[in-house]
């Protein structure tokens, strides 16, 4: 379990202890840290990284963050016990569809409150799907050759790890080792057999070499050895090559009738056998010098003698590719590879053939080698064990890293040789080039304000040393970690940089947010208008307005009088919405409730003028009104009432009178004319009364004094009791 420094009760470090940290901040660097790749358990991980971390001193807390892809993949901390290196194993895999992957470490100090350190950050490592071997084509093939003609075989197979090559023929194993297998000077139809391993599998894939017999030429003589003829010596194979280590058997054989003694002369081996055949063996050939001949002596005393031609080689020890000098490889550059090839025999029998992704580069035949001073054993006719090296020289290309190199060096015997010539091949070599940044997949952005950061943006940046991404806005570098608010829309720089150079792109980034109303509580409006936005209404996208009166959608085509009342509007867009209610007040100008108008009135008589307005605002009443003694002007809500008491010549005339508020304003006029009393019967109803009165009087009597004519008389019934009494 990992121990921490203790804290106080307040969560912050004890003043001693901070010191501490600082002090150890001061006097210590940042790590150093390596990261390299192994393969890995087959059956858990297609490889294993370790990111190691070299120079920290104890008691230091880390961060290690593993990314994939440019991603984080994993991350945690850890503590630093004991000034020893420390290694961090991820085991990846990576799909046949993914193909490859990129991965590197970056390890940074925390020291608890104190700023941390920039972090360091590892080379990158692209890895690759890896799978069994697979052929190509799914079916064995069938080549036809001419006798003593040549072919090359090729082991159509592919793999990753890059698979190893075994060949066979008609079941014996052959030196080859790699896809492809020249054969030269075939004499016989045979079954080839190319079987392609890695750590995941095999495959096997087989060739037929049918050999075409040519009856019209004739095979080549075999060459004699030379020997008197009338000893009738041969030797079988008269040729031989053998590997170091190896056995060999060579049998001599005589026809000659008179041989006494017949046997080998040798210094190393053993013979067996007795005339006219004896055989020459050794069960492990290891001497260079090595020159074994047959003798026979005739009873004439007359001696013959032949000697084979034995030639033993050895494969290397080692055969190695390094980087010739200290610099990494940069692209545009001229760059060395040196194939090392170790404790090997003959020397000037070997081609070192250079390839690159299986594809053959170079073929150095060592004489003329870039290689300076050349090892005495290209020259002299001495075969010894020999250390040589071939020199591949290119200008790198930026598709160069990650390639595989390989050298083979490859013993070139000729005709008389093996039929499979035997070599040794390195192991691949990947090469690192260093190369420019560039920037792709990074277009216009839109983001969500407060959710959205420039280190969320999708832009994919390449180079070698990994590039590092900058941010910046008019100028000024910007925290590519920061939220940005809608504010912060704009054209943004993206400049990815490395030790090889840097490259830059803008990036038009647009802070989306919710809609956002600023609105008042009451709002006038005037009466006819076309309806419109009264709020101030924010958001990006920009937002839908929606209009409601009493909580039902309205949206008029024109305001009306009759439509002031609660109103509410509503923002939409796609990250949100905001309402707001309030009162909307529609205006109108003033209005009269009557036209223009003349009013009479007798001199002294009193009389009233009345002008009514309606409007929104409620309009202000303004009349031309006399300033006379008999006249009074008053306001009663919206009227406006001149009262003229008495009236006189002075009070004739045209009253005026203006409605007025902040829309607009309406006239009205009265005409006040004046009447003698003389011609105004209105003035003099007792005359009619008393006019009216005598006629009915007159009517009466002359109704009573038609009765009286006819006898008809009616009297009061006080008189007519009286006379009925006998008084009058």
């Amino acid at each position: 379990m990992n121990s921490h420094p203790p804290v106080s009760q307040s969560g912050k470090l004890p003043l001693g202890m901070l010191g501490l940290l600082l002090l150890s901040l001061l006097s210590c660097e940042n790590p150093k840290v390596m990261l390299s790749l192994r393969n890995g358990n087959a059956k858990q991980a297609d490889y294993e990284l370790h990111c190691d971390v070299f120079d920290v001193a104890p008691a230091q807390n880390i961060s290690v963050t593993w990314y994939r892809n440019n991603k984080t993949f994993k991350s945690f901390m850890d503590l630093i016990e004991e000034p020893q290196k420390k290694s961090y194993i991820l085991g990846v895999n990576i799909s046949r569809e993914e193909k490859f992957a990129e991965f590197r470490c970056e390890v940074q100090l925390k020291l608890e409150e104190l700023k941390p350190q920039h972090p360091v950050i590892s080379t990158t490592h692209q890895l690759s799907a890896r799978y069994a071997p697979e052929l190509r084509t799914n079916f064995s093939k069938i080549i036809t050759v001419a006798m003593g003609g040549n072919a090359t075989l090729l082991c159509d197979v592919e793999g990753n790890p890059p698979p190893v090559y075994q060949w066979t023929i008609d079941e014996q194993p052959m030196l080859e080792t790699t896809n492809r297998l020249d054969i030269t000077q075939v004499n016989s139809s045979s079954n080839y057999r190319c079987t392609a391993t890695n750590i995941l599998g095999n495959t096997t894939m087989n060739i037929f070499v049918d050999m075409e017999e040519n009856y019209t030429t004739e095979p080549p003589a075999m060459p004699t050895p030379e020997a008197p003829e009338n000893c009738g010596l041969t030797v079988m194979p008269s040729e031989v090559y053998v590997k170091y280590g190896d056995s060999a058997s060579i049998n001599c054989r005589t026809t000659s009738k008179d041989a006494a003694l017949m046997d080998w002369e040798h210094a190393v081996g053993e013979t067996y056998g007795t005339p006219p055949s004896v055989t020459w063996k050794i069960e492990k050939l290891e001497d260079f010098t090595v020159e074994p001949f047959c003798f026979v002596t005739l009873d004439t005393d007359e001696q013959c003698k032949v000697k084979p031609n034995i030639t033993l080689y050895k494969l290397p020890d080692t055969v190695a590719i390094s980087a010739v000098g200290n610099g990494p490889m940069k692209e545009g550059e001229e760059h060395q590879l040196q194939c090392h090839i170790y404790s090997v025999a003959p020397a000037k029998k070997l081609l070192v053939k250079w390839y690159k992704d299986d594809e053959t580069v170079l073929n150095d035949d060592l004489k003329s080698s870039d290689v300076t001073p050349l090892p005495e054993c290209l020259n002299d006719s001495t075969v010894r064990l020999c250390n040589v090296s071939s020199i591949y020289t290119f200008t790198v290309k930026k598709s160069d890293n990650g390639s595989l190199f390989r050298c083979k060096a490859e013993f070139q015997f000729g005709p008389a040789g093996p039929l499979v010539p035997p070599s040794m091949a390195s192991e691949p070599y990947t090469t690192v080039v260093h190369y420019k940044p560039t920037i792709k997949n990074c277009p216009s952005y839109a983001g969500v304000e407060n959710s959205f950061r420039l280190n969320d943006l999708p832009c994919e940046t390449d180079g070698n040393p990994r590039p590092g991404i900058e941010w910046s806005y008019n100028g000024t570098l910007i925290d590519s970690s920061k939220l940005l608010t809608r504010a912060e829309s704009g054209i943004y720089k993206a400049t990815a940089h490395n030790s090889m150079g840097q490259v830059n792109t803008d990036v038009n980034i647009t802070v989306e947010y919710a809609p956002r109303l600023s609105c008042q509580m009451m709002y006038e409006v005037e009466v006819k208008n076309t309806p419109k936005l009264l709020c101030n209404a924010e958001g990006l996208p920009h937002p839908d307005i929606t209009w409601f009166k009493n909580g039902k959608e309205h949206f008029p085509q024109h305001w009306e009088k009759h439509e002031s009342g609660n109103y509410s509007v509503k923002a939409s867009n796609k990250h949100g919405t905001a309402e707001h209610a309030f009162y909307l007040d529609i205006l109108y100008p003033p209005e009269f409730t009557e036209s223009d108008t003349t009013t009479k009135v007798v001199v002294g008589g009193n009389v009233s003028l009345v002008w009514e307005a309606d409007g929104n605002p409620k309009p202000e009443i303004h009349c031309n009104d006399s300033l006379a003694e008999n006249v009074r002007a008053s306001t009663v809500g919206r009227q406006k009432i001149i009262t003229i008491t008495g009236a006189t010549s002075t009070n004739a005339g045209r009253y005026i009178c203006v409605a007025t508020n902040k829309v607009g304003e309406v006239t009205r006029a009265t005409t006040l004319v004046l009447k003698d009393k003389s011609t105004d019967l209105s003035q003099h109803w007792w005359v009619f009364l008393l006019v009216l009165l005598v006629f009915a009087i007159l009517v009466v009597v002359f109704i009573l004094k038609g009765r009286r004519k006819h006898g008809q008389y009616d009297f009061p019934l006080q008189t007519r009791l009286t006379v009925e009494n006998g008084t009058m």
